[in-house]
């Protein structure tokens, strides 16, 4: 570099941009919601033009939902973390929903990313959102279903599928009460399916 000229600024990997992309999106997102935020926006945000934000994630529902998986990575890896610390099931109930929580309160803004209501959204990117809510709930089927190898397949995901929307929907109550311990919103939570897992599992073939 010749004396006296400015030095150049070094441009992003495609890894560390698709990282800052992220970040900007999931502000915009949650700051305005999703339909009143455009591409434009993202990319005025980021420092870029759209084509960069295109070449990246190709649309608005792309960027979208990589910001909705970003977020559930921590989710599903603390499930799996909670479900190998023990060989107990209600041990590893109590923590995987410990876990869960932990993440509504230490950012609330992600969380509700991943869980607020979408109902206002259609069409394919309403069905990828869906498809990933049902891959945590398989993923609880899965784990359950270790303790219950004499259920129906089909009463084992339904019944996490009920854990699934049980769990979201008690956060969304606690969001409302934030007075309530986090210990006490998991005791709650165990009280709830507890039983009736404990009825799956002590009845006969």
């Amino acid at each position: 570099m010749a004396e006296g000229e400015p030095p150049r600024r070094r441009r992003m990997t495609r890894t560390a941009r698709e990282q800052q992309l992220l970040d900007v999106a999931e502000e915009l997102f949650l700051g305005a919601g999703y339909e009143r935020t455009s591409i434009e926006d993202i990319a005025r945000a980021a420092g870029i033009t759209r084509p960069v934000v295109y070449e990246h994630y190709g649309s608005k529902e792309g960027i979208y939902l990589a910001c909705v998986r970003r977020a559930r990575v921590p989710l599903n890896e603390a499930l799996h973390a909670a479900f190998e610390s023990s060989d107990d099931p209600v041990e590893q109930f109590t923590r995987g929903l410990d876990a869960y929580y932990a993440l509504l309160e230490r950012d609330a803004n992600r969380w509700r990313l991943l869980f607020s209501p979408n109902g206002v959204l259609t069409g394919p990117l309403a069905d990828d959102l869906l498809r990933e809510r049902f891959r945590t709930a398989n993923l609880i089927a899965d784990l359950v279903e270790t303790h219950l190898p004499h259920v129906d397949p089909q009463r084992i995901d339904a019944f996490a599928h009920a854990i699934s929307g049980g769990v979201e929907q008690l956060g969304r109550w606690w969001l409302a009460h934030p007075e309530v311990e986090r210990a006490q919103v998991v005791e709650y939570q165990v009280a709830f399916f507890i039983p009736a897992f404990e009825a799956m599992r002590s009845a006969r073939p």
